[in-house]
This record gives structure tokens, sequence and C-alpha cells, in this order.
């Protein structure tokens, strides 16, 4: 009898010791029910060694993905820098590696020219002027110049820029791709004679996409996934598995031109589709039955 009490009380030390842990830990962390560090702690995945010799064929693409369509919304939401529950969207992302100086930054997308991140930070930053009419105490106008600040805005980013590598290897089956760098667009305008003019949509800078520093952080960061909140993809798996919707701008030809240099409107759609089909006929053709 005496043994059978022992075990009562030990079980409910036990049992009330294990709630006083769980109560504490709730306290800590009112966000999650349960310590989340896989992500915080995963290491990039490494890239394939590619040897010259085994590289037969390829081609250098542009790409365009457009986050107003449906299945890259995840790229632009959530818009508020703070994000939710630590996962931000792209350009959030980015943004606070630039501040932070953890990422390799270029003007061009052949990654010739860097940038400094102070540089690309005071771009975005920078203060607009604008002419202001003001009365003095007899009601004569006169202008002066205000500066009104401006800070870093995901919601002007709808387009990234994504510049890739596909090729075949004699060592591995099926069609590869490296991307190579992306770049956030951003739309341009002008106000000639009081009316706003489209200039069009240029990019802010460069990252280098096979960048250690790059790969590092896209690999600690979240997106969103529909199917599973729990376990979400890192923007590194949403690259490598192409967990996006995009189509091409251009091609590496003899005349270094994109395709809305010779062609607009639906004849511009069919020779991205075109190009995409050559593509993958490539691919299936280097197969011999």
């Amino acid at each position: 009898m005496a043994r059978i009490s022992k075990i009562v009380v030990l079980a409910l030390f036990l049992g009330s010791f294990a709630n006083g842990v769980r109560a504490q830990w709730i306290e800590q962390q009112p966000n999650d029910y349960y310590q989340r560090s896989l992500t915080w702690e995963q290491r990039p995945q490494e890239l394939t060694f590619v040897r010259e010799a085994d590289v037969y064929w390829g081609k250098l693409l542009w790409r365009i993905i457009d986050v107003r369509e449906k299945e890259n919304q995840y790229f632009y939401f959530p818009v508020n820098p703070e994000g939710v529950r630590g996962r931000k969207n792209l350009a959030y992302v980015l943004w606070d590696a630039i501040l932070a100086g953890e990422i390799e930054l270029f003007e061009d997308d052949e990654l010739k020219i860097p940038l400094d991140c102070a540089k690309v930070i005071d771009r975005a930053t920078r203060s607009d002027t604008v002419q202001m009419e003001v009365y003095d105490d007899y009601g004569e106008a006169d202008y002066t110049t205000v500066y009104v600040p401006h800070e870093f805005k995901s919601d002007d980013i709808y387009q990234y820029a994504l510049k890739e590598a596909v090729f075949l290897d004699r060592s591995r089956s099926g069609m590869q791709v490296r991307e190579l760098g992306l770049a956030p667009m951003e739309d341009r305008y002008k106000v000639i004679d009081g009316e706003t003019e489209f200039m069009g949509t240029v990019p802010l800078f460069w990252v280098p996409m096979l960048s250690l520093q790059t790969r590092v952080l896209l690999a600690k960061k979240e997106a969103y996934c529909a199917e599973n909140y729990v376990h979400l993809p890192t923007w590194e798996y949403v690259f490598n598995s192409f967990m996006y919707s995009s189509f091409i701008t251009r091609e590496d030809n003899v005349w270094n031109r994109a395709i809305h240099d010779y062609l607009t409107g639906e004849d511009a759609i069919l020779e991205s589709q075109r190009i995409e089909e050559e593509i993958m006929n490539i691919s299936l053709d280097m197969w011999e039955y």
C-alpha cells in the first residue's frame, strides 16, 4: 500500500513539473505551440559540380516572375515589413539582408559591376522634392521646395527578373538548370506637362544566385505554402523546385536583344512560347531508343 502511494505521489510530481515547463514555454513563445528552429538552422544545398567537358549544349535565358499571377502571390504577400510569424515576402527578405550588408549586389545582369549596399539604400530611400505654394502675411504667393522622405516598400515591386542557364550534362540525365541572377523590378514614371507617363520597368539591383551568401540567406527564410502551414518551404527550395510561374523575355543571341526589341503584343507571347517549346524538345531529343 505504501509503495502504491509513493508511485501516485511521484506521478503527481512529474505531472506538475511537466505542466510548469509547458506553462513557462507558452509564456516565452506566445505565438508558437512548439519551438521552431529547423529552418533557421538549415544550411544551403550543396551545388553539384559541373565538369566543363560534360556540358555539350547550353543556353542563357531571362525570365520574368510576375507576382500578380495567382501562383506567384506569395512572392508579394505579406506586404508589411514586419512579416507574419517570422515569414516575409521576397522583397523584404532581400531588403533586410541589404540593410545588414549580408549579400553581394551588382548593377548589371552580367554580374560584373559591383554595387555597394549603401548606394542601393540611398537610392531606395532618397527624399523626393516637391514644389509647394505658400502665402505670406500679405497674401502673396511664393514657392518653396519641400523634401518628402521616401521609404522602401515592397508594394512597388510587381515583377522579378531571373537569369538562368539551361544545359545538357553528359554525366546526368535530363535538362539541368542553374539560376544565375535575380533582380526586383520597379516601374518608373515621369511627370511631363503635368501628366504622369510610364517610362518602363527597370531592375533595382542584381543578386548573384550562386553566391554562398545568397544561398545561405534563401535557405534560412521561409516562403508561404497553402498546403502545409507547419513545414513551409524556404526560398531556396522555391527556386530549386521552380515553384513559380514565369515567361521568357530573352534568350542569348547574336544581336544581344530581348523579345520586346523586335516583337510586341501577341507575337511576343508566341515567341516566348516558341523558345520554351524549343528547349523542351531539345531535352526530349537527347534520348535515343
